[in-house]
């Protein structure tokens, strides 16, 4: 694993993330550039910096899959505050004084200041030579992660200051901002200009497994700019808080991208053949992940060094003293998921139960029920890692971050294909199918589309629910609706839902059921109010079978237990802490099951889960009025729901009504410029979108 060795190396210039201004930043090498670019092995070095530019806390650390990872019905955060936070980004509520905000900027614009110098500095070089297959392999890198960098602030900020050559070049090291789509544009030209003379991740020369650019990942990147570009943005309008648009050409953009993956999945090696949670259970056991499977490309964080990945995610573990009872350690488990997500997954995906996790683990190691309100994100976690990390250890798990995986490179070729065609063809259908077949491995789902899901209708909810099942806690649902101009239509029914469960399926599950399911009664079938759980179980497929057996004697149906995958589901039991089986998470066997119902002198016992009503005031608690106030939220003072059009609150439309996305007022997902920032610029940057 180089790069887990090389960037500790380039780990001092994270240091960079103290400078104030967002272009004082220093060479990504202590010698001028008239040295490193005379030498590879000082090239090489500079690129190394470029790398752990990546690994800032501000970025990909921790704050874009914990802070900046927008509330939605697959990742959510609660929030029981009646009123406006300048900080509170996950609700879309900001302003330009927000220092994460800042800091968020300033990291990203580091890593594209030394993109942008190494970039010049090999191309300036007395040795550059376009025959040299190392040096266009290192111009590639560097290429593709100032794509990255550029990407994120397109997607968090708009339209964005903009050069491709290093401050020190320029006159005026205040960029012009520019246009997006032409920002995407210059980016997609200069990656598919140098694609062609980098090395795949299957060639001799390659050793560094996912942890390093290849071929591979520059025509995926192209890809995923080509559907940046392509899709919808919300785009300044005034004094107002913008409006949803796509450039005319959009399906030129979603052609080009059609065409990079199937490059990725025609020339390449990949495929999905480690099970879904190996993936994870990989990284979180700092194994690099191969280059002839799922991740093209994985962010490398140095372990006892970098990365919350792990540490943010998993079930909650607290610690006394600094230490916990058992050998993983304090997990803060704050990037966590929608607690009605896990509904929308069919029984026998083996997704389900690996991401959606019921419990944690309190500062003896006792099992704790979490409140309900969200869940656990089980993708990645300390429990995974065989050995533990550490009873003291909490953050800088090391655990790298899948960055692009060719799950998405497949799903992305359909969404695209299907753009830039208009027509449901095999090759789409195809690659659906492809990551359905790895979720359904091992149960007895088909993963074949067909009927209505393969209708032109359908196609594209086909897709996009395939990857939201698929990229939980990897910052893409947001994005995705975005890209579909959905996310204002999905974030008033990701209200509904929440707010239909806390009552208990209310007035409106009829309509709640109604959209997400088609079937008026899918809630009152699938929503668990008392879960019944057992702990410490020797052998949870023994236990399951028992019961399983006992039902289908007395009622002659033996499909009341759903298949539960244990091997993937939780990790091995340790000493001091009490593993869980949650025994009817998905249905009500209770309810036919009579004098078989364990009890706590038995092997089972019940938890109320979802005590989320306030019987006091009459309404869902504050959780599920002001979780999405960004945008929606319940007044219980006045029994009316509000929503927020260009910053004035107006009331909202009724479930019943159905409304469409053109009823509804836009999301503002985009952040302020910070202000900091305006006031560097000298008048040459404003905030827009509303922002004072």
């Amino acid at each position: 694993m180089k790069l887990h060795n090389i960037l500790l190396a380039g780990l001092a210039g994270l240091s960079l993330a103290s400078c104030s201004d967002f272009l004082d930043v220093d060479a990504p090498s202590k010698n001028p550039p008239e040295y490193v670019y005379t030498d590879k092995m000082e090239m090489n070095r500079a690129l190394n910096g470029v790398y752990a530019a990546l690994l800032s806390g501000n970025t990909y650390g921790s704050a874009f899959l914990d802070k900046f990872c927008y509330n939605s019905d697959v990742e959510f955060k609660i929030y029981d505050n009646e009123f406006q936070l300048p900080s509170a980004y996950q609700r879309f509520e900001c302003d330009p004084d927000a220092s994460d905000v800042k800091k968020a900027w300033d990291a990203l614009y580091q890593g594209i200041e030394r993109a942008n110098m190494l970039d010049s500095g090999i191309r300036n070089s007395d040795i550059y030579d376009e025959e040299d297959s190392e040096l266009m392999q290192m111009l590639g890198e560097v290429k593709v992660l100032r794509s990255i960098f550029y990407h994120d602030l397109i997607w968090y900020w708009g339209d964005v200051p903009y050069s491709l050559q290093p401050s020190y070049e320029l006159e005026n090291p205040v960029y012009d901002v520019v246009d997006r789509t032409k920002i995407l544009d210059d980016l997609i030209q200069d990656l598919i200009a140098i694609a062609p003379k980098m090395s795949l991740s299957s060639d001799n020369s390659f050793s560094d497994k996912a942890e390093r650019i290849s071929k591979d990942m520059a025509w995926a990147m192209i890809a995923r700019l080509s559907m940046t570009a392509g899709g919808y943005s919300l785009r300044p309008d005034g004094n107002s808080f913008g409006k949803m648009e796509r450039p005319d050409n959009w399906k030129d953009y979603y052609k080009i991208a059609a065409e990079y993956c199937d490059s990725v999945v025609e020339r390449t090696n990949h495929s999905l053949s480690l099970d879904y949670h190996e993936v994870f259970v990989n990284e979180c056991n700092h194994v690099a992940s191969p280059t002839n499977d799922d991740v093209i490309f994985e962010i490398p964080f140095g372990k006892e060094s970098t990365g919350a990945i792990g540490y943010i995610h998993g079930p909650k573990m607290d610690n006394a003293s600094g230490v916990t009872p058992h050998a993983w350690g304090k997990a803060s488990s704050s990037a966590q998921l929608n607690a009605l997500y896990r509904l929308f997954f069919k029984e026998g995906d083996v997704r389900r139960d690996y991401v959606n996790q019921w419990f944690g683990y309190n500062q003896l190691g006792e099992a704790k029920l979490n409140n309900g309100r969200t869940f656990y994100n089980g993708k990645w976690s300390k429990l995974w890692n065989t050995s533990g990390l550490g009873a003291t250890t909490e953050g800088n798990t090391g655990i790298n971050f899948p960055y692009m995986r060719y799950a998405d490179v497949l799903l992305m070729s359909a969404e695209a294909e299907f753009g830039y065609t208009g027509n449901v063809t095999d090759k789409a259908k195809q690659r659906v199918e492809m990551v359905r077949a790895r979720a359904y491995r091992g149960s007895d789902l088909s993963s074949t589309v067909s009927g209505d899901e393969a209708s032109p209708a359908n196609f594209l909810k086909t897709i996009l629910n395939e990857r939201r099942l698929e990229f939980a806690g990897e910052n893409m649902r947001w994005r995705d609706l975005v890209r579909n101009n959905l996310l204002s239509e999905s974030t008033f029914w990701t209200f509904w839902r929440y707010f239909n469960a806390a009552e208990s399926n209310g007035s409106n599950s009829d309509y709640v059921s109604l959209y997400d399911f088609n079937d008026t009664e899918a809630y009152n079938n699938k929503l668990v109010f008392t879960i019944y759980y057992t702990d410490n179980v020797s052998s949870t497929t023994d236990y399951q079978a028992t019961l399983t057996k006992a039902n289908a004697d007395k009622q002659g149906d033996a499909r009341v237990f759903p298949k539960y995958p244990t091997t993937a589901s939780f990790p091995n039991k340790s000493g001091n802490m009490n593993v869980v089986y949650v025994i009817n998470p998905y249905s009500k066997p209770w309810d036919k099951i009579g004098d078989n119902k364990p009890n706590g002198k038995d092997k089972a016992s019940s938890a109320d889960f979802m005590k989320w009503f306030n019987s006091d005031l009459g309404c869902p608690s504050d959780h599920f009025c002001y979780s999405l106030r960004g945008y929606i939220y319940y007044d219980p003072r006045t029994s009316t729901t509000f929503i927020n059009r260009n910053g004035n609150y107006e009331t909202a439309p009724e479930p019943s009504s159905m409304p469409t996305v053109d009823e509804l007022p836009v999301v503002r997902y985009i952040l302020p410029y910070p202000r900091s920032i305006i006031t560097y610029s000298q008048g040459k940057y404003t905030n827009k979108y509303g922002y004072k």
